[in-house]
């Protein structure tokens, strides 16, 4: 008699994010649902939405680009294909008390507050990050410098310095020059004929985390929902334990697609050793406020503007209704800054008030009774800290037996994006499936 299969091993993921999502869907599509735990009470991580007078908006904006096949490929999968609709967007560059159009080769050249020499020299950069194919030279050099050699420093002043350092502060000229060639190369690629391309769901990503659930649920995967996991522990049997809310659960494989600073006291607790905590402790991250405002009008008809202004620390604001038609005027306005700065702790209402000065600083026609709502939003690990040499930092992905940790950083120099989450998430899971002689065959 042939003897009975062996039981599947038990799986657990912890995050569910994009990346999170990504790895539960893959793990369940290959026949090995796994049990996905979200301290949230919701699904999505920083693509999570919320009810803002009855709009399903995200807490933190994302948007897609021509170049985002993983996720194309997802929302075939999921049905959704149909869903994603495109539109031409335009760019604008609040500077100095007036708003001037930008993100064209157009706009650049008539921009009157930099030389001509200059605006070319911007040109060319951005035509050289499309042509680059090697960027690990660009991860030994500061961002900070590669643009200034390319702009001269009146030109960094004007067009970069005040982006970097109301994102990054104290870790501006520490960043990376690999992480801002890849930024301005993904949007350089979502062009069509010149023009800026940017798609949307036209049920937003509430449309894409609902299919998300309902498919994790159909094949078999446990959502356990508002259990934030306390406890990582590695077992002298090469299980791993995990401690919630809901008590201690052990399972074959675990893996973690948090922030890797949240791991740090989750292996603490778990008595992992000292010199490992150290690995995820030091990864740095800025934090997010970020404030969402409904206006009687649109600011202006850019979905994207970035803010130069000695008055504000806001590097630019994101018009989401001039995306995505939601039937109101929407606007973004992130202030990031890191945790531990004394601005964190301020109110939303600080937040909101700046927000609102901003906007109608940019669109003087609007007043403040324009303003029908508002709303804030924080993230404490809102944007990793990518510096020099960052590869050399991360720690190793499979830090202990059968305990997989990943997150955004993984897959640098790409930022943090749905599609660049799915498309690593899911090949992770195709390789822990493989590490564990999982059945099933990876992804096409």
């Amino acid at each position: 008699m042939a003897s009975p299969p062996a039981p599947l091993p038990r799986i657990a993921v912890i995050g569910a994010g994009p990346m999170g999502l990504a790895v539960a869907y893959e793990l369940a599509r290959l026949g090995h649902p796994p049990t996905l735990f979200e301290a949230d009470d919701r699904i999505g991580g920083m693509a999570a939405c919320f009810d803002f007078e009855g709009i399903r908006l995200e807490r933190y904006y994302h948007f897609h680009c021509l170049s985002d096949h993983d996720f194309f490929t997802l929302l075939e999968e999921l049905n959704l294909k149909q869903e994603m609709a495109w539109r031409q967007t335009s760019m604008g560059f609040f500077c100095n008390d007036r708003l001037y159009p930008w993100g064209s080769v157009g706009a650049v050249l008539a921009f009157p507050r930099l030389p001509l020499v200059t605006k070319i020299r911007y040109l060319l950069h951005a035509a050289r990050c499309l042509t680059i194919r090697d960027w690990h030279r660009l991860d030994r050099i500061p961002a900070t410098g590669w643009l200034r050699s390319w702009l001269g420093e009146p030109g960094y002043r004007v067009l970069w310095h005040k982006l970097f350092a109301y994102k990054f502060f104290h870790h501006s000229e520490a960043i990376s020059a690999a992480w801002i060639w890849s930024r301005i190369r993904r949007l350089a690629r979502s062009r069509r004929f010149l023009k800026e391309t940017l798609g949307f769901l036209r049920g937003g990503t509430q449309q894409y985390l609902d299919a998300m659930e309902a498919a994790l649920r159909r094949m078999g995967t446990h959502l356990e929902l508002g259990q934030p996991v306390r406890s990582i522990c590695s077992l002298p049997d090469g299980r791993v334990a995990l401690a919630t809310n809901g008590g201690e659960k052990r399972f074959d494989a675990v893996i973690s697609t948090v922030p890797l600073p949240l791991v740090a006291p989750m292996l603490t607790t778990g008595g992992a050793p000292p010199e490992l905590i150290r690995l995820y402790a030091e990864q740095r991250s800025v934090a997010c406020a970020c404030v969402v405002i409904k206006t009687g009008l649109p600011i202006t008809t850019n979905f994207w503007t970035n803010v130069n202004d000695e008055r504000f620390r806001i590097p630019g604001i994101i018009e989401m209704g001039n995306l995505r038609p939601v039937g109101a005027a929407i606007t973004y306005v992130p202030f990031y800054m890191p945790a531990d700065h004394p601005d964190y702790l301020r109110p939303n209402d600080a937040f909101i008030a700046d927000a609102v000065a901003c906007l109608l600083a940019i669109n003087p026609s609007l007043s403040r009774s324009d303003v029908v709502a508002s709303h804030c939003s924080r993230y404490r690990y809102a944007q990793p800290v990518c510096g020099m040499d960052f590869l050399a930092t991360l720690p190793p992905i499979e830090p202990l037996p059968n305990l997989w940790i990943a997150d955004t950083t993984m897959y640098y120099p790409e930022d943090r994006g749905i599609s660049e989450s799915t498309g690593f998430g899911r090949k992770l899971a195709v390789e822990v499936l493989r590490k564990l002689d999982g059945a099933g065959e990876p992804p096409a």
